[in-house]
């Protein structure tokens, strides 16, 4: 019986001994908080510079972190750490944002669990949440927006970038990936718009003594990290930890050039086939290596040739869809009609024909339905155009008087740029093939060339037919989608 409560008392004080070192070291939380956790050494230097920057250890105000996907820096710190410090500090203030609010409402959610856990409890028993949601008469709020420490004041909240942080104010502000996907990186309207939230809105709530995180990864030289450091970067820490490690890099990295950060999640194996599907979607998100945009976007020998027998080979039952960019004149200085045909096979996509026109609309209008049934145009087979101004009218006639399967695209809102960058990967990564014909120098000439070519039918029309394939749930624009990626 002794030696049975020798052996409780041991254990007790083993888990008071936890508990005290879990409080005051924030790696030590995150094993104490989840007993299964498999703490690597970069897991560790995020929760140590988490910490340096929170005691005031740190020479700056702001730390960034750039870490792979699915590498676990939000687990670290959007979850976890705004929990150990509210833990150390009641009072703390802290606001925790992302690119939508569904995403920092997630965080917020992970973060009252981990409150209203016994062991948490057990080393920061003045830390508590509202029992219920707030009512009225003075409650202390608890909603997935904000959420107040009882009797302290100390809160977290949660803002989508863009949302208003109005009358907050902050001890530590969290940016946790203000950029959805390539669309948004690509597009420098959004790119201005996170630039204005984050000097207008979310630098407006700090204070002097106030903390900054910013953790991305890295999809555009241009994105919010890149344009801080330019303005201000005595001010911020960089860690920036590569899939693989291809030079000295930080200190802390104990890799050997060329291992990989995690091989038993992320094996180098499967990371360079991730490379040579897109090197530069690779280099940015992976490597933390954005590429500077100069010269073209897409390259000649991104794309796949099949002969038309290969293609029939491979069509099976898919229809051969046809995509028009419409203008009709027939000034040959103009901007002409775009048309091609596109089929998607599997997980790839086949222009089969490109052409353009310089029409009148009369002729434009009879020379669609003949251009169609000679190239491929089927039962099942749609013609797409965009709602513009011309294009409407093209699509009313042709539905008056033919029995042409005629819809929409949808009206692009960004920028020409930003969609073939948005698009671009699929075609690097060899998933668009061109069906030989005499058409295919025309077609690879104006898009490489883009921007500097006098038209740029072909870039809207190959933007088009990537998109609908996406829109189809058949394969992502992105050859490594944000959902790919567990982001």
């Amino acid at each position: 019986m002794a030696r049975v409560s020798e052996e409780i008392r041991l254990l007790e004080l083993q888990r008071a001994l936890f508990a005290k070192t879990a409080k005051e070291y924030f790696p030590v939380f995150l094993n104490y908080m989840d007993r299964g956790y498999d703490q690597q050494w970069f897991h560790k230097l995020i929760a140590q510079k988490c910490q340096e920057l929170y005691e005031g250890v740190l020479e700056t105000s702001g730390l960034m972190l750039f870490v792979p996907p699915q590498h676990g820096k939000s687990e670290i710190v959007s979850r976890r750490f705004p929990a150990w410090v509210l833990g150390r500090n009641p009072k703390a203030k802290i606001a925790g944002a992302s690119y939508s609010s569904d995403l920092a409402q997630q965080f917020s959610r992970s973060i009252q669990r981990t409150i209203s856990e016994e062991d948490y409890g057990y080393i920061f028993p003045e830390t508590k949440l509202a029992s219920g949601r707030a009512s009225e008469g003075g409650s202390w709020l608890k909603n997935v927006d904000i959420f107040e420490t009882v009797g302290y004041g100390g809160f977290y909240k949660a803002v989508g970038v863009g949302g208003s942080l109005t009358g907050t104010s902050v001890d530590i502000g969290i940016i946790d990936d203000p950029v959805k996907d390539a669309m948004e990186a690509y597009s420098s309207t959004y790119r201005e718009r996170v630039w204005n939230w984050y000097t207008d809105v979310f630098s407006t709530r700090m204070h002097n003594e106030s903390k900054r995180i910013l953790i991305m990864t890295r999809w555009h030289e241009d994105d919010l990290a890149g344009r801080i450091l330019k303005i201000e970067p005595e001010k911020w820490t960089v860690i920036s930890i590569p899939a693989i490690k291809e030079d000295a890099g930080i200190i802390e990295d104990p890799r050997a050039i060329g291992e990989s950060l995690w091989e038993e999640r992320h094996s180098q194996e499967r990371l360079r086939e991730i490379e040579n599907a897109s090197p530069r979607t690779f280099a940015a998100l992976y490597q933390q290596r954005p590429v500077v945009q100069g010269g073209n976007i897409v390259k000649s020998d991104w794309f796949r040739k099949v002969s038309l027998a290969e293609f029939k080979n491979h069509q099976g039952n898919e229809p051969v869809n046809f995509l028009i960019d419409t203008a009709y004149t027939e000034k040959t200085t103009n901007d002409p009609t775009g048309i091609i045909g596109v089929c998607g096979i599997g997980n790839n996509i086949y222009i089969t024909k490109a052409k353009k026109v310089n029409m009148k609309f009369p002729d434009l209008v009879r020379f669609i339905p003949d251009f169609v049934y000679k190239n491929g145009y089927g039962d099942r087979s749609s013609i797409r155009i965009e709602p513009k101004a011309n294009g409407l009218s093209v699509i009313d006639q042709l539905r008056e008087s033919t029995g042409l399967n005629v819809t929409t695209t949808p009206s692009p809102t960004e920028s020409k740029e930003t969609r073939l960058n948005a698009a671009s990967p699929t075609v690097e990564c060899g998933r668009v093939f061109l069906v030989e014909g005499s058409w295919n120098d025309e077609f690879i000439d104006e898009v490489c060339g883009f921007p500097t070519k006098p038209h740029d039918e072909y870039v809207d029309l190959l933007w088009y037919a990537i998109d609908h394939y996406a829109r189809e749930n058949r394969w992502s624009v992105e050859p490594i989608s944000k959902d790919d990626l567990g982001l």
